[in-house]
């Protein structure tokens, strides 16, 4: 009996020190994995320009409510170009309750008017989403 009790007790020891060598190692390998991971999933880019895109009756009923009712000065300093942030020195205005009525997906837009054209601004960061010229025809 004292024969196998000793085998037991060394089996156990054995079982006992494999373990704690794969915990080991795999507290070690943890900090390794997790660097493999961080250098394959890179942060991303600067988020895509928040776009609004309109239809031309859309776009034809902002520019008939804005230019035609509203006595809005104009900023002709203002970028101009989708995506661009607008400065702070710009005042932005709100879209009328008949242009968010009318073209509801424009609600959360701000605007500003540069050389007879609408300039759309998102009012969640200040970056242009859409510019309206105006036509000929208008």
């Amino acid at each position: 009996m004292p024969r196998s009790s000793g085998f037991l007790t060394a089996a156990a020891t054995l079982a006992g020190l494999i373990a704690w060598c794969a915990a080991g190692e795999t507290a070690q390998a943890r900090p390794q994995a997790h660097q493999v991971q961080a250098q394959t999933n890179p942060p991303p880019a600067v988020a895509p320009a928040p776009r609004l895109t309109l239809t031309a009756e859309q776009e034809y009923i902002i520019r008939e409510i804005v230019l035609k009712d509203l006595n809005v000065q104009k900023e002709n300093a203002a970028p101009e170009t989708i995506g661009d942030i607008v400065p702070d020195s710009v005042k932005l205005h709100p879209l009328p309750p008949e242009v968010i009525q009318k073209v509801p997906q424009a609600r959360s837009h701000l605007f500003f008017v540069k050389d007879d054209g609408i300039v759309l601004v998102s009012s969640s960061d200040r970056r242009i989403a859409d510019v309206i010229k105006k036509k000929s025809t208008d």
